[in-house]
């Protein structure tokens, strides 16, 4: 009798993924199992000019296994730790699994199954079902269970279509803490919003058409939030090389034209009451130069968002939208007309060790409240890339901004390794 040593992760893709489809054999599942995914840890130190500090340590990985399946099928699951303990406070250490332990971001608990779905390929058509992260231009890394369609039938462009709901209660989406309908109040007894729906409780349907023809690409998308916006974005790259020197032109359009008129705000510790704030559509643009030679990199560009009273451009987090900067530009919640520019520039040693600085200034508002800020935010890093899969990076923040609002500094450390 032959013996097989199977690997921790062989083990726990093959036992979740043969179940999928019996058409496959244990041993085949294995040979087929495909592991994607990272580790990372960061320090974080965030402190304002008020005295207030907070000092974290955060655990995260995603795991996926993909296997083939039967015939063109494919199955895929993904697990998550993520975690974050408060440093220094030995009382509200969070790296536990179990009973009312909601983890991070929100996924239901701290180690889960973050994606599990079900995937089909003929020719060029791919056709993904089930949890799975949404992959749009408005959002990040969140999840949503639903239908993920791919066509490249057509050299150098890809056709997309998405519709998803039971959407992630992601930390980085700016308009979460939103309401909608107008018989929602607060539970005086548990602090629970009652009759309303949040945000990310719509459902989200898309679609896109992304092009490569060197040397211009481009993405056009449009995304509908059910009952809350109509999401729009244009993006154009035109990329040259002039001898060693590397240079690339991206513009980008795009805009929201929202449903709702106003959405309730919860102020729980203001006696349990449901605030209207006001709704509008929203135009963003913005243009970035950038250019590479010998080592040295750098970038200059523009960005511009504005709206009559508080509105979105980005779902979650700052999607694939032009940024720059760490913590002063958020294109999820804003109010009034937010006007920017930002410089980058660094030099990389080797091939390993970049040392950078990004300068980003301008008008806009914090957050969705504070309207006509002027903001400034310096920000100084260093990166090591230690080998193809292990990387370092540190890098430290300072936002000053005007009208009576409080300075921030931010500090983090990560170590990052990719499977």
């Amino acid at each position: 009798m032959k013996l097989v040593k199977l690997s921790l992760a062989a083990i726990v893709a093959a036992g979740a993924l043969t179940s999928v489809a019996s058409a496959a054999s244990l041993e085949e599942a294995i040979k087929n199992v495909d592991v994607t995914g990272y580790a990372r840890y960061r320090f974080d130190s965030k402190s304002t000019h008020n005295g207030d500090t907070a000092n974290k340590h955060r655990f995260t990985s995603d795991v996926n296994f993909k296997s083939a399946l039967d015939d063109n099928f494919f199955g895929v699951i993904g697990f998550r730790y993520d975690s974050i303990d408060n440093s220094g406070e030995r009382f509200n250490a969070r790296t536990m699994v179990g009973h009312d332990d909601h983890g991070n971001d929100d996924f239901g608990q701290t180690f889960n199954v973050r994606q599990v779905y079900l995937g089909y390929t003929a020719g060029n058509t791919t056709i993904t079902a089930g949890r799975q992260v949404l992959g749009t231009f408005f959002t990040d890394d969140m999840v949503g269970t639903g239908i993920k369609l791919l066509n490249s039938d057509i050299s150098g462009l890809t056709l997309a279509a998405i519709a998803f709901d039971n959407l992630q209660d992601d930390g980085d989406i700016g308009t979460g803490g939103l309401v909608l309908g107008n018989r929602a109040s607060v539970d005086t007894t548990t602090g629970e919003v009652v009759g309303g729906e949040y945000v990310y409780d719509r459902n989200l349907y898309g679609v896109a058409a992304i092009g490569s023809y060197d040397p211009v690409s481009f993405q056009l998308w449009y995304a509908a939030l059910d009952s809350v916006a109509q999401l729009y974005a244009a993006d154009v790259t035109v990329g040259a090389s002039l001898g060693d020197v590397d240079l690339s032109l991206q513009a980008q359009v795009a805009g929201s034209s929202m449903w709702a008129d106003n959405a309730g705000v919860a102020l729980n510790d203001a006696g349990n009451a449901i605030v209207k704030a006001p709704l509008d559509d929203a135009i963003f643009w913005a243009a970035e130069l950038g250019a590479k030679a010998f080592g040295f990199d750098a970038s200059v560009g523009y960005v511009q968002f504005d709206t009559d009273s508080n509105s979105l451009i980005s779902f979650e987090d700052q999607g694939s939208f032009i940024d720059a900067g760490e913590d002063l530009l958020n294109y999820t919640a804003f109010a009034g007309d937010n006007k920017y520019w930002f410089l980058t520039a660094g030099y990389t040693f080797a091939d390993k060790v970049r040392v950078g600085a990004d300068y980003v200034a301008g008008e806009g508002s914090n957050g969705a409240a504070v309207k006509d800020v002027d903001r400034y935010e310096a920000v100084a890093r260093v990166d090591y890339k230690y080998s193809k899969k292990l990387n370092f990076k540190a890098w430290y923040s300072y936002i000053n901004q005007e009208n009576g609002q409080d300075d921030k500094d931010h500090f983090r450390f990560e170590a990052r390794y990719n499977f």
